[in-house]
């Protein structure tokens, strides 16, 4: 019985040494990590510095999503002499609202805007304010210019695509809108 007591004895001693070494191990391991990893001393100074500002005649790549019609365009133009010396917060302050920048380093400044129209590909049947079907074209890019007016009132068109034409429909070419339109009478 005496024996059989040492023997437990011994036994939890053989275990609190085992998970007392494996405490000690665990210490080391996380504390030979941390020590490994960088400090964080940066001051606010240092960080005021270090911001990317926009380099004189960086270029402009600007997206244009045409929601319309699901098209994009993508024009690169130089940067506004005015941006110089911007950073990426003080750019967003200063460009249009409908901007939004996707991309900034001090050479090259990403941006894009969804646009609620058609791309300049499309010709475009849609009425003007009076309700006489035009054709349109989005030849700037940033807004409907009447091409000609059809002399059709959409009050004229049939039922069956009078709704299409009064949101605006699209066609590739000039010459398939004007066979639209004389097939919607």
């Amino acid at each position: 019985m005496e024996a059989e007591r040492k023997r437990d004895h011994s036994g939890k001693i053989l275990l609190i040494v085992l998970l007392t070494g494996l405490l000690l191990v665990a210490a080391g391991i996380y504390f030979s990590y941390r020590s490994k990893q960088p400090q964080n001393n940066t001051s606010q100074e240092t960080v005021k510095t270090a911001v990317s500002r926009v380099a004189v005649g960086a270029q402009l790549e600007q997206t244009l999503n045409y929601q319309r019609c699901g098209h994009s365009v993508v024009r690169t133009v130089t940067s506004p002499p005015e941006w110089a010396g911007l950073s990426a917060d003080e750019l967003n302050d200063k460009i249009d609202m409908a901007w939004r920048v996707t991309e900034f380093s001090p050479e090259r400044i990403l941006m894009s805007e969804n646009i609620m129209s058609f791309c300049p590909a499309h010709y475009v049947l849609m009425p003007d304010e009076t309700g006489m079907v035009c054709v349109w074209s989005n030849r700037l890019g940033d807004g409907m210019e009447r091409v000609y007016d059809t002399g059709i009132n959409l009050t004229d068109t049939r039922e069956d695509v009078r709704e299409l034409i009064r949101v605006g429909r699209a066609f590739d070419t000039l010459d398939e809108a004007q066979a639209y339109i004389k097939s919607a009478r």
